[in-house]
């Protein structure tokens, strides 16, 4: 709007909007950075989206309507959030943030031509931009918002090259359509930490990972995949925190070692505690040693107690330890084959029929899975 036109409005109107949106863009802010620390506070994204709303409807009230196609592109990204097809990470905070000064200095040299206007053809690029991040594919989303992020602040540092690159942990979840949202990045950062310790650990969470959701994909997801996931990431957590001389030992294990043994869920139990997005994962390790027919621990369920997930992962993390050496049970390794037929011939035992059956049927379909 060109300054004789501006001049029709009456100056209590402008003085108001000016007022209104000292106020808004503060708290729009604000409640950027209370998101980062509560991604998934509906609250909050509910009051974002009707503080930009409210802003770019002041601006069409005040005749700004040239400034309304950024706060548009915002909400396209705030709806996409509240769909939840975005997750809100610290990435698309800075970018949300960045918008938030693009407009504010739009609105400043509209009112009053007291700083530079923002370059016309940046301003459309960065509506375009934000509508395209809305509308990115899942496994895209990462990439999109680093590069975007680079180019609205190119002082920013960031791994846009070999350090963008997914883990092989990040990569599998992403194969099975699973967000990779920061408190999964921290699991699988925790896990791939762990299997440091020992030699005998190396690559076995991504076999788990693999064959757990192939399982819970071919018997219909009974159990949400990322819960799974999580599950498997951290279940044996408590393990790398063990002593070596514990877990390198090839003999029986005495009384008080096997109940060190048998309690190491407790530690991803008691983290998970303090994590409540994550309770159906702290289920899942605290049961998946329990056994179909009751005999198992630590609380002695039977099947129809035990969440799906954790009866997935007790037959996972039996056959792997049946097919790979492990430090503290290296004398129980079997060949392929007896493996398997161990798993059936516990099936309504320490396993449930129904996921032994599945699971034979996945190792049918993907026999690869098997040999990991």
């Amino acid at each position: 709007m060109d300054q004789a036109h501006r001049s029709d409005l009456s100056s209590d109107l402008l003085e108001d909007f000016r007022l209104d949106a000292a106020e808004q863009f503060p708290r729009c802010e604000q409640l950027l950075i209370e998101l980062e620390q509560a991604p998934k506070s509906s609250e909050r994204l509910r009051e974002l989206f009707r503080l930009i709303h409210t802003l770019k409807g002041n601006l069409g009230y005040v005749e700004l309507n040239e400034l309304m196609p950024l706060p548009q592109a915002m909400e396209d990204v705030l709806d996409a959030l509240r769909s939840g097809h975005l997750t809100f990470d610290s990435l698309l905070g800075d970018i949300l943030l960045l918008s938030l000064d693009h407009l504010r200095a739009q609105v400043a040299q509209a009112l009053d031509g007291a700083e530079p206007a923002p370059d016309s053809t940046q301003v459309s690029q960065l509506c375009s931009a934000l509508q395209a991040l809305a509308m990115t594919p899942k496994e895209q989303q990462t990439k999109v918002r680093l590069e975007l992020l680079q180019q609205m602040d190119p002082s920013t540092r960031l791994p846009l090259n070999e350090e963008a690159q997914p883990s092989r942990t990040e990569a599998l979840l992403t194969r099975h359509a699973i967000m990779v949202q920061p408190d999964l990045q921290f699991f699988c950062a925790l896990t791939e930490a762990a299997e440091q310790r020992s030699p005998y650990w190396r690559g076995r969470n991504l076999r788990l990972l693999e064959l757990a959701l192939s399982i819970n994909a071919a018997g219909g997801y009974a159990e949400q995949p990322e819960q799974l996931a999580a599950a498997v990431c951290l279940h044996d957590l408590g393990m790398a925190f063990l002593p070596l001389e514990l877990l390198h030992k090839q003999s029986h294990f005495s009384r008080e070692e096997r109940r060190m043994m048998q309690g190491h869920p407790r530690l991803a139990s008691d983290l998970l505690k303090r994590m409540p997005d994550w309770s159906a994962a702290m289920e899942i390790i605290m049961q998946h040693q329990e056994h179909a027919d009751g005999s198992g621990y630590p609380k002695g369920l039977r099947e129809r107690e035990i969440a799906p997930g954790a009866l997935i992962l007790h037959i996972v993390d039996t056959f792997d330890a049946r097919t790979h050496e492990r430090a503290y049970q290296t004398l129980s390794k079997r060949p392929l084959l007896r493996a398997i037929l161990e798993i059936n011939n516990l099936a309504g035992q320490q396993f449930s029929a129904h996921w032994v059956e599945v699971f034979n049927r996945t190792l049918q379909q993907k026999p690869g899975l098997a040999h990991g």
